[in-house]
């Protein structure tokens, strides 16, 4: 009796090992978001030291379908940015551009 209790011990057992090491070999799914915020304003200036922080080639959504990226934002455009507040930083994942006043030149 007790060597059938022995055998199903150890096999209960060497079935979770290789489960547990595939749990923890796994890669995580997702970024993982410390103090996610998220922003709706209107860009009042474009610089390189600021208090949101983004890679220029950071995809951005735009209203209208158009193709662009974070470097292709202007003074005036109003967004939507998600991202993570670091203290007094906002470190941006997403940006989606809800308006843009674009003036045609005339005569």
């Amino acid at each position: 009796m007790r060597t059938k209790h022995l055998l199903l011990v150890l096999t209960t057992a060497l079935c979770l090992i290789p489960l547990s090491a595939i749990a923890e070999s796994r890669q995580p799914s997702g970024t993982p978001v410390r103090n996610p915020i998220t922003i709706e304003s209107q860009i009042r200036d474009l610089s390189l030291d600021g208090d949101i922080v983004t890679d220029k080639w950071v995809r951005v959504r735009a209203f209208d379908g158009r193709r662009m990226y974070a470097r292709d934002l202007q003074a005036g455009d109003n967004v939507h940015v998600e991202g993570d507040l670091d203290h007094q930083v906002v470190y941006v994942s997403h940006i989606t551009l809800q308006m843009r006043a674009e003036h045609l030149g005339g005569d």
